[in-house]
């Protein structure tokens, strides 16, 4: 039996949405959180960092596996070169990120309005490093034709 079904060009473009949508909800709940700050925001934003990061771990994975099972001319090389480095930025940053929401906010129990505007604007960074990612991602589709076909 296999896993992906028969229109499916590879693992990597259905599982690629998750962590975005994720790192972008969490985004959005930890600037909220200087406006709003009831625990459960915190709680569930560390949630979906981890689980965000984890699947832009297994995009990462599964990416790198795509790029080297096709043949592609040299711009489409360097194209899948600038995406996946922002990919890779996008996984550390918002790795370290994780790690150290989750210190800050649990470890140290600092949920004061200085440490989540500075969790927010960090986690904005990381935002537009993880659109730039995506950016690239949609050119690989749109300008290439990547991940359209078998």
């Amino acid at each position: 039996m296999e896993l992906l079904p028969e229109w499916a060009p590879g693992i990597h473009p259905l599982i690629i949405h998750f962590p975005i949508a994720l790192l972008s909800l969490a985004v959005s709940l930890t600037v909220l959180a200087i406006f709003y700050n009831p625990k459960w925001i915190t709680k569930s934003t560390l949630g979906l960092y981890v689980v965000g990061t984890l699947g832009a771990l297994a995009s990462y994975i599964s990416g790198k596996d795509a790029a080297d099972s096709i043949g592609l001319n040299f711009k489409a090389e360097l194209a899948i070169g600038t995406h996946s480095d922002w990919a890779l930025y996008t996984l550390i940053y918002f790795g370290v990120f994780t790690v150290l929401y989750y210190v800050v906010f649990f470890t140290l129990k600092k949920e004061s309005i200085l440490f989540r505007v500075i969790s927010a604007a960090l986690a904005i960074i990381g935002f537009l490093i993880l659109g730039q990612a995506a950016e690239y991602g949609g050119r690989l589709v749109f300008e290439y034709g990547l991940g359209v076909q078998k």
